[in-house]
């Protein structure tokens, strides 16, 4: 198939955002990452490509919709699923998987200079990620991010939908799976505003044109029926949530990207609500904690420490949890809440890990959201890799309204005191 023939049909879809078609909305910078990605995978002379996704539903459909590519341009795919990049993680995987081509989806957008020093020139790694990124001089790294061309990844474009467009633009076939992507659209609650926007918006309008999905309207608010599962996009996406992080230890993820090609079966859907009772069950006694002092409180932060409490699930959790309850009454809204959870030395795909580290994910009450939003506030995507910086630690995956990173187990109080110093430090800057 024609690369350029492929974009310039990408080009000419006649998708309007709003007041806004997406030939306009796309700018020539961003086209030519585009271009420039797809000949680099359309000329790959391997057999294997090594896939490395995140373990929630964005992750997860991203996953499978470039698993379906490498099928149609005749590679071998291995499938990994990790829960945040770490140098430990990193070298485990390209010692294994020396020489080969190794993708990083929906995370690693910050990471590059790291996996660049560690990779040291062994694999040829493609990071197509919609979180801020940093791109790296290397000859064996590419990044891939719509946040580098001013592109918001966490309004207009998920990692699902990242994947969608490069994969129509490098086979047509791949329209077909415009419902992966709108299904990862919803699971990062990109349809917050009341529908979804942008990119993710021309991958709704292709798979209502297709027949894959149809818009409901509820209230205030669009809901996405998917015709391919007979289900709502934001229920498909709980439940590949659910199966990547409730189930994680358990390699649950797998079931999800299956799921997402072949649909689900009564097993999986059973297995899935009893997963949601043990989560629901978790998340009740860590609310209970809070309620009764767990929550600490400071000028621009409140935070707390889950240690173990949600063990099994995987740390993607603890991002969940913040979520859940970031607007609720014992929630001060007009602080950032930050939530830590330990995390497991073993990991499913690999085995143990001789590391001691927490994870931590940040959220904004709704009030909070808004400044932000409007440039009013200072954005997670700024406070938290400042004070992950600040403590030697992994910052990756930082939105403005939804962030997290990996630190040293021992330094949560020491993150908090960086995170307050930058929160006062950008605050100043807006006054």
């Amino acid at each position: 198939m024609n690369l350029k023939f492929l974009l310039v049909n990408f080009l000419n879809f006649k998708v309007t955002v709003r007041t806004m078609s997406i030939k306009g909305f796309l700018n020539q910078d961003f086209l030519e990452k585009i271009s420039q990605l797809g000949e680099i995978i359309s000329e790959y002379s391997g057999d294997r490509i090594v896939i490395v996704h995140h373990n929630d539903a964005d992750g997860i459909c991203s996953a499978a919709i470039l698993s379906k590519l490498c099928d149609l341009l005749g590679f071998k795919f291995i499938l990994i699923s990790i829960e945040k990049v770490h140098p430990a993680i990193v070298e485990t995987i390209h010692s294994k998987y020396d020489g080969d081509v190794i993708i990083y989806t929906d995370l690693a957008g910050l990471a590059a200079e790291m996996i660049d020093r560690v990779n040291a020139g062994r694999c040829t790694v493609w990071i197509i990620d919609h979180h801020p990124a940093k791109p790296v001089e290397s000859d064996t790294i590419f990044v891939f991010s719509p946040e580098i061309f001013g592109i918001s990844g966490d309004t207009f474009v998920s990692a699902s939908t990242l994947n969608f467009i490069l994969s129509t633009c490098i086979h047509e076939y791949m329209r077909n799976y415009a419902y992966l992507a709108v299904i990862g659209a919803v699971g990062d609650y990109h349809d917050r505003s009341g529908g979804v926007l942008g990119f993710d918006r021309f991958a709704l309008d292709e798979a209502v044109d297709l027949g894959q999905a149809k818009i409901k309207i509820e209230g205030h608010r669009e809901r996405y029926f998917i015709n391919f599962f007979d289900e709502f996009a934001d229920v498909v996406a709980e439940r590949l949530t659910t199966l990547g992080v409730v189930a994680y230890e358990k390699k649950g993820y797998k079931k999800g990207v299956e799921a997402c090609l072949k649909g689900f079966d009564e097993k999986t859907i059973n297995e899935v609500e009893k997963l949601k009772e043990m989560r629901d069950e978790k998340f009740k006694e860590a609310i209970e904690m809070l309620r009764n002092g767990g929550l600490k409180i400071g000028k621009y932060v409140q935070w707390f420490h889950l240690e173990d409490l949600f063990s099994p699930m995987g740390v993607k959790a603890v991002g969940e949890f913040c979520q859940k309850i970031k607007d609720m009454v014992f929630v001060k809204e007009d602080r950032y809440l930050l939530g830590f959870q330990n995390c497991p030395k073993h990991i499913p795909d690999f085995g143990e890990f001789e590391w001691n580290v927490v994870k931590l994910s940040g959220r904004a009450p709704l009030l909070l959201e808004r400044k932000i939003l409007t440039g009013q506030a200072p954005g997670l995507n700024v406070l938290i890799p400042a004070a992950t910086e600040a403590v030697g630690g992994i910052a990756d995956a930082t939105h403005r309204i939804a962030a997290a990173t990996l630190i040293e187990r021992g330094k949560e109080e020491e993150f908090i005191r960086a995170f307050e110093e930058a929160a006062e430090k950008e605050w100043n800057k807006l006054s």
